[in-house]
């Protein structure tokens, strides 16, 4: 037969590639040497999608250095979530994309093993989101039919890392933007404040090479990501006099307390006898409500009309983040190869802490936290020319405990509530 040579054949994450070969009769000296082109028909599959190849993550702009920002380029997808929400540690946002109109669940896997997390909530969304510097490629198939690529009506979108080589190769990178380069937000000028804080750092880098030269490599990538911002805006807290029960400044508005122990029904209608005055006799307040309040500070501006949003809070944000990426790959013999893969994301975010401190105690915030570790083993055996071998276990943790910021500190009993009510609070911590 002819010596037949193709070259330049490209497999990519997903893709089944079909060769078909005709074997003709010919001389010895002869040679047929085909450079192998893109096919335009997709010969080996039904399913749809794109490969966001390493070239493209490098060069394109990323949002916060998260990857699957790209998937929203390919053909068929849409975003559908918040542009704020799109960091790496946006699990929820990053995951807000529907496929060729489909708004069912989509599925994330990572070197083939799932990359979900609350699965079984009925919110599934993608756990672990790797450095871009950690990520080979990427394909999002917008419509599949391959049967491996069930339980989803949504996208699938399979990540392959990278490995190491015979060469050492590695970067580092350091992305900062601070409150010195940054205009003031409207509502805090509107409000008379000064500009808050605003400070972004997002260090990180890879390296990879040789252990043992042509047996067994190893990669690694980190990147840490410090993100603190102001969400200011308007707050509504009690008055001073309405604190002494004194709501008569509402009455111009057509806003009337009502005694609750008056209630009776009159021709079938629950009626109540309003307080004189508008004001609440100090007598009838409750000493429990009356310590709440001490925790809620006292107005810094002017209301409207109802006194409402006559507060304004910085609500200062911030985010500690980081993104461990770890694979080491080794070559058993020609015919065997294995690869380990541990993976870690780990957040830290403070919120919500509208009032900041306030008679030692802050009254609100909480702290959101988000770990999650992965683990994959996966062992190639190929068996024979036609038939191979791959057996890959995967492991995968993620926790989203939500603290409140003065859990633990805070004693019930100093609210006034008696012994009787405390003891049924049990272990709760407030």
């Amino acid at each position: 037969f002819k010596k037949f040579v193709r070259e330049r054949l490209e497999v990519r994450v997903g893709d089944r590639l079909t060769l078909d070969l005709t074997m003709a009769v010919g001389s010895l000296e002869e040679t047929v040497t085909v450079t192998a082109q893109s096919p335009l028909l997709e010969m080996g599959s039904a399913s749809a999608g794109q490969v966001i190849d390493e070239k493209r993550i490098a060069l394109m702009p990323l949002s916060d250095g998260n990857p699957f920002v790209l998937a929203r380029l390919v053909p068929g997808v849409a975003y559908t979530g918040d542009l704020k929400f799109s960091r790496p540690f946006d699990n929820a946002g990053t995951s807000s994309i529907t496929a060729d109109g489909s708004s069912g669940g989509n599925e994330f896997t990572l070197d083939g093993s799932p990359n979900m997390a609350n699965k079984a909530s009925g919110v599934p969304r993608v756990a672990y989101v790797p450095p871009a510097g950690a990520v080979s490629e990427f394909k999002v198939s917008t419509a599949s039919f391959d049967a491996a690529d069930g339980h989803t009506a949504g996208a699938m979108v399979n990540v392959t890392l990278k490995s190491g080589t015979n060469q050492f190769k590695g970067d580092s990178y350091d992305y900062k933007r601070s409150d010195k380069l940054s205009a003031t937000d409207f509502f805090v000028n509107k409000a008379g404040g000064t500009k808050p804080s605003l400070k972004y750092d997002r260090p990180g880098g890879s390296l990879g090479g040789p252990i043992d030269r042509n047996r067994t490599f190893f990669f690694g990538a980190v990147e840490w990501l410090y993100d603190q911002f102001p969400e200011p805006g308007p707050r509504t807290v009690p008055t001073q006099a309405e604190r002494n029960g004194d709501f008569s400044a509402l009455l111009s508005q057509g806003l009337v307390i009502y005694d609750p122990t008056t209630a009776q029904l009159v021709n079938g209608r629950v009626v109540r006898t309003p307080f004189a005055g508008n004001v609440v006799p100090a007598g009838r307040i409750s000493p429990v409500a009356a310590a709440v309040l001490k925790y809620y500070p006292l107005p810094n501006q002017a209301g409207d009309a109802q006194g409402r949003n006559n507060y304004f809070s910085i609500n200062p944000r911030s985010d500690d983040f980081y993104s461990i990426a770890t694979r080491v790959d080794h070559r058993i013999s020609e015919k065997q190869q294995v690869f380990v893969r541990y993976t870690r994301n780990d957040r830290r975010e403070s919120r919500n802490a509208f009032f900041g401190e306030v008679n030692g105690v802050v009254p609100t915030g909480n702290f959101l936290f988000r770990k999650n570790d992965g683990v994959t083993y996966d062992h190639v055996y190929t068996m024979s020319p036609s038939a191979l071998l791959d057996v890959r276990a995967g492991w995968q943790r993620f926790q989203e405990p939500n603290v409140r910021q003065h859990e633990g500190i805070f004693d019930p009993a100093s609210l006034g509530f008696p012994s009787s009510v405390t003891s049924l609070f049990g272990g709760a911590k407030y």
